[in-house]
């Protein structure tokens, strides 16, 4: 449920800044990219920034469209009703119609673009505020946490790896590119980065915050802290049997707590994302294994 929560309102926030950033630049390439990685699909007939966004919103035939991801969020949220708050339930219940409605649909194309994905982005903030208020901290709390980080995470490993990547091409004049700024608006980091670098923008300082400021929410050191915390929750609330859970992600929060710049430099920006992930993969199926697979059995 969390998972299809956080990865819904990381594609809003996505076509939130890459749209204001085709306004200034008039570069609809970009559009492309993002279809790519994200729908995977190569090209569609449309290729005006509304009618992208209209099909990662509201087509139905690709599974990782914003209806698609909210409407398995929704299914989710039923399945495990009984040990949800009634609250969370009803958020994700109204943002499923809300989004389900034709008249909803044709408000799109009345709207401007920018209202229309704020409007979006509202009900991921009432569910987040909602769960954070009404939820109790037990096995379903966590349970929501491990998944809602665990995407997180893979947000931010996927931004190292295509956005931060494809800025190295770019000229060195990164301080008068408005698309670094639409960049680093995209995963809610732009306020931060000015208090804490007062500089201008470099790639270093961008993988850095992403990478380990444990301040940033959306960082990978802060989400595998959380993600670690949560672990260590479910291990105490239900003491499974012999695990390496615990092990695996203590080892992977240590690593992140003795890495810096230099020695992610030195590994390469794609190694390390490359070797986080993998213990992310390993992390998953071991609380899959330890969780999940027992109840079936």
């Amino acid at each position: 449920m969390d998972r299809y929560m956080e990865r819904s309102y990381g594609l809003l926030n996505l076509m939130k800044a890459n749209y204001n950033s085709t306004l200034d630049s008039e570069d609809f390439s970009s559009w492309d990219t993002i279809m790519k990685s994200y729908m995977g699909v190569e090209h569609i007939e449309k290729n005006t920034a509304l009618s992208v966004i209209g099909f990662m919103v509201f087509d139905r035939s690709n599974n990782n469209t914003l209806i698609n991801m909210v409407t398995s969020a929704r299914e989710n949220a039923r399945s495990v009703q009984e040990h949800i708050s009634r609250e969370i339930w009803l958020s994700i219940n109204k943002y499923f119609l809300d989004i389900s409605n034709q008249d909803f649909y044709k408000s799109f194309k009345q709207k401007d673009p920018i209202d229309f994905i704020d409007e979006l982005i509202q009900y991921h903030h009432i569910y987040y505020s909602v769960a954070d208020v009404t939820q109790e901290r037990g096995n379903a709390y966590c349970f929501m946490n491990v998944g809602k980080y665990l995407e997180r995470i893979l947000q931010s490993i996927d931004f190292l790896n295509v956005k931060v990547d494809s800025l190295k091409t770019m000229n060195n004049n990164l301080n008068e590119s408005y698309f670094w700024k639409n960049l680093l608006v995209s995963i809610g980091g732009y306020q931060l980065y000015i208090k804490t670098y007062k500089s201008i923008f470099s790639v270093d300082n961008i993988i850095e915050l992403i990478s380990l400021n444990e301040f940033f929410p959306r960082s990978i050191k802060f989400s595998v802290n959380k993600l670690y915390t949560h672990i260590m929750r479910l291990e105490k609330f239900n003491k499974p049997h012999e695990n390496k859970l615990n092990f695996m992600a203590g080892k992977l929060r240590n690593e992140l707590k003795y890495s810096n710049l230099i020695s992610i430099k030195k590994q390469g920006l794609k190694n390390f994302a490359y070797e986080i992930q993998l213990q992310l993969n390993d992390i998953s199926n071991e609380i899959n294994k330890v969780y999940f697979y027992q109840i079936s059995s």
